[in-house]
């Protein structure tokens, strides 16, 4: 999945994106591009489920088509 966070503006950011998605599935796999707000995420979870952990963080994620 592929996720486009423009309110994600600093590594603080995307620490913050990797512990919530951590806290639901402590074996994602993240890769996060902070120059241009995209955060890839490999899980057996729900894409829903992780938007709504990074929304819970305080961000606004969008699905990038």
């Amino acid at each position: 999945m592929e996720l486009v966070v423009p309110d994600m503006t600093c590594g603080g950011c995307a620490n913050a994106i990797a512990r919530a998605v951590a806290g639901l599935d402590p074996v994602a796999t993240l890769d996060i591009d902070v120059s241009i707000k995209i955060v890839k995420i490999a899980s057996t979870l729900p894409p829903t489920r992780l938007i709504e952990a990074i929304e819970a963080a305080g961000f606004h994620p969008s699905v990038r088509n």
